[in-house]
């Protein structure tokens, strides 16, 4: 099947389940994570998989594009386009040779252009190139040069910018794993030749452009193998990266898989349905790739003490009763023993064991802290528990205060909690200055969340600094694609897919609950 992303919402048409192909529309929202199967007039194309859907003329319709009907000796050459507003299949009128019987080939849209590598026609493996110009709705043969792609089938491509990625497949005899790459500005093929962990020979799986660096899934290898693996290549570096430590991966991540379909949201890869063998995958579930997801926080467990001392201690709490030593905090005294505040804070033992004035002295003056921050420091080292109002909860100044005195008594447990309260207050004005004191203070895990919000705005920042573009705006590269279809159209309007910028590893998989099909 297919799955083309329209705004917030996801169209999934076609595909075989093992027994028979399906020509049903789905409509999935990406937000409220719910199905819906709607209406649509019009005459619906067979039932198919093997085919392409692309999102063109600025947003409003979807073209379907060949695929295998399972009858007869071709692969199907058909085309249909959906209207999205209203809803309703109707026939394409373009002029000039479509490509023909075409199936596992892939269709992507360089602005105005859809440029269709053509895979297989049901007799042969084929590599040729055809473009559709959508300003003149004209079919066109499309002339290269450089290293071109062998022929295949069942491949992966992705566009980024002006480049057109094409990447394995099958050619007939034996899987690939080769990257090629259509600079589309002058039509010119280049085989890479990236270095690090190159994926194993594959097909049916998929690539996409995520922060400018490919991200692979899937596929299936040798001897009808499948993998649930995800490379990433990253074009700066020109190497190939295997993702290892993916968050959840031992119990979230999808089973292995080829033939499947993957959606891009944002740093997110949506993945859904496919097939191993004779399993067979829904394409009412999907698993979802977080590339860059918020660094996982961890909070140490306070010192294992029994409950029932913990109990006895509580009551000591600011009591004078036994009372050794007294801090004074602001003028405030707080009445505290030294046997206790030695058993959970280092800090504490070797002041009190020292010899200095600290180890007799009745009355000790803190400086430079709170008495609130104080006495909920020390609230937690007779309790065990960090109990903090709501409004401290949320109040920057009293945590980032309460982390310094933590890390300046050694009670790590109560400065990992106030790193996992900061990372929910980080926003635009105040995370410079949290990630200075986080480096600060080697406050490691703040430091790491403020990074990554860094990050998260950097590339905010950057999308909404380059100009928005849709499928069918304009730009200088199509005019070159023109300059190279073999019948010689004139210069025409052009936008390419957005494209993002580069992503640190694969992070984090989740499989979020969804309403039924």
């Amino acid at each position: 099947h297919t799955a083309t992303p329209v705004g917030d919402e996801v169209y999934v048409f076609g595909g075989y389940d093992g027994q028979k192909n399906h020509n049903d529309l789905y409509v999935f929202d990406i937000h409220t994570m719910e199905w819906r199967q709607p209406q649509v007039g019009g005459i619906k194309p067979s039932g198919r998989n093997g085919h392409s859907a692309t999102l063109i003329e600025n947003g409003t319709q979807i073209l379907i594009l060949g695929g295998w009907l399972g009858n007869g000796p071709l692969a199907a050459g058909d085309m249909h386009l959906l209207n999205l507003s209203p809803l309703k299949w109707v026939q394409p009128t373009f002029t000039g040779e479509p490509p023909g019987p075409c199936n596992m080939h892939s269709a992507d849209l360089v602005g105005w252009m859809l440029l269709v590598f053509r895979g297989g026609d049901g007799r042969a493996y084929l590599n040729d190139l055809h473009g559709l110009d959508l300003n003149t709705h004209g079919w066109y043969s499309m002339k290269t040069t450089g290293e071109q792609p062998p022929p295949r089938a069942n491949h992966a491509s992705a566009v980024d910018d002006f480049r057109l990625y094409i990447f394995g497949g099958w050619d007939g005899t034996k899987r690939l794993n080769d990257l090629y790459v259509l600079d589309t500005r002058d039509m010119i093929w280049s085989l890479l030749r990236p270095t690090g962990c190159a994926p194993q020979a594959r097909a049916g799986m998929t690539l996409s452009i995520i922060r400018d660096c490919l991200y692979l899934f899937g596929g299936s290898g040798h001897t009808t193998r499948c993998f649930n693996d995800v490379h990433v290549y990253d074009p700066q570096e020109q190497a190939w990266f295997l993702c290892m430590n993916v968050a959840n991966e031992s119990f979230a991540a999808p089973e292995r898989r080829a033939g499947h379909v993957t959606v891009v949201v944002n740093r997110r890869l949506f993945i859904s349905g496919g097939a191993c063998g004779t399993q067979y995958y829904g394409k009412g579930k999907w698993f979802i790739l977080d590339t860059d997801a918020p660094p996982a926080m961890s909070t140490a467990t306070a010192p294992l003490c029994a409950e029932s001392v913990r109990r006895v201690m509580s009551e000591y709490l600011n009591k004078e009763q036994f009372s050794d030593v007294v801090f004074v905090v602001e003028g405030r005294r707080l009445f505290a023993h030294r046997v206790l505040l030695t058993l959970f804070s280092d800090y504490f033992r070797r002041a009190f064991a020292c010899g200095m004035r600290e180890s007799f002295e009745r009355e000790i003056e803190i400086e430079a802290i709170s008495y609130e921050t104080f006495y909920a420091l020390l609230e937690f080292l007779y309790t065990g528990k960090l109990r903090l109002s709501e409004a401290q909860e949320k109040d920057v100044c009293f945590l980032m205060g309460l982390l310094r005195a933590a890390d300046q008594f050694c009670v790590d447990c109560v400065k990992q909690m106030c790193e996992r309260y900061l990372t929910e207050s980080v926003d635009f004005e105040n995370v410079e200055g949290l990630l200075q004191e986080a480096e600060r203070f080697q406050a490691t895990q703040l430091r790491l969340h403020c990074e990554w919000y860094r990050r998260q705005q950097n590339f905010e920042l950057e999308d909404k600094a380059r100009p928005r573009e849709i499928p069918g705006g304009h730009s200088e590269d199509t005019d070159d694609l023109m300059r190279h279809a073999e019948h010689g159209a004139g210069a025409s309007s052009s936008s390419a897919e957005p494209h993002v910028r580069a992503s640190a590893p694969a992070d984090s998989w989740s499989s979020p609950s969804s309403t039924a099909l």
